[in-house]
């Protein structure tokens, strides 16, 4: 899926991540080279648009300039890609974000997902419990149980997104954002926000931190665009929009 890694690309860049590059299936570049303007894109070997695990020297030998990796939005479902993302999150020492589909590979075995260098997961309810093996509803059911539970099974801070978004770190009291934003319930928002956590964590914010960050500046921008466009009517890139004057 294309649109999901340019709202991700393009919130980081409104967050001040200077230069930002999508690793994209190379089947699908110029959809990328026409989309994104001020963002360079690198073309993964692929099949059919899935990235291949043999794309991963050249992810691994791209991305060493990077300061941090957001992987995940838009990314698919085929099992050579959740390969590569496994790979990924081994072999890199960057700070790492996965989001989404990226999660897909740890499903039912979130302590695979324990690594040395600092690791951030977005879940939205579905995902979290497919991470632990339980139901939507469970999770639905004790937010913060959950999100605190994967927190420590993965050794990774763990925003559980919603209306009351919740940040877990392994050992630390959990966070709630209470600033609520309605309009944040339309498709994409997710991309959005893991664009401005990759942002704050190529800043070099602590994982804890970028997540926190991240989760209130895009509901003050969702809450901006809300207020501006109707809850009814907003779509994700207004949000990415709000963010240089919610930020400023």
């Amino acid at each position: 899926l294309t649109g999901a890694p340019c709202l991700a690309a393009m919130a980081a860049q409104r967050t001040g991540a200077g230069y930002v590059t999508a690793y994209v299936p190379a089947s699908l570049n110029m959809v990328f080279e026409q989309r994104l303007l001020e963002v360079m894109s690198v073309p993964l070997a692929d099949t059919d648009g899935a990235i291949e695990r043999n794309a991963i020297e050249r992810q691994i030998e791209h991305s060493a300039r990077c300061d941090a990796l957001v992987v995940g939005p838009g990314i698919g479902r085929a099992a050579s890609t959740g390969e590569f993302v496994a790979e990924l999150l081994v072999r890199s020492k960057k700070p790492m974000l996965i989001d989404a589909d990226g999660l897909l590979a740890f499903a039912g075995h979130p302590e695979r997902l324990r690594r040395p260098a600092p690791l951030l997961i977005t879940p939205h309810s579905g995902e979290l419990a497919r991470l632990l093996g339980v139901t939507s509803d469970d999770v639905e059911g004790a937010r913060l149980t959950h999100a605190q539970e994967a927190a420590e099974a993965t050794g990774a801070v763990v925003v559980l997104k919603g209306s009351d978004s919740v940040v877990a770190a392994p050992g630390e009291a959990p966070l709630i954002n209470t600033l609520r934003a309605p309009g944040l319930a339309t498709a994409g928002t997710g991309d959005v926000l893991s664009g401005v956590a990759g942002a704050y964590l190529a800043k070099g914010l602590s994982v804890r931190e970028a997540a926190a960050a991240a989760v209130y500046a895009h509901a003050l921008a969702g809450r901006e665009a809300s207020e501006r466009r109707g809850a009814d009517h907003m779509i994700a890139s207004d949000v990415i929009s709000m963010l240089p004057a919610v930020l400023a």
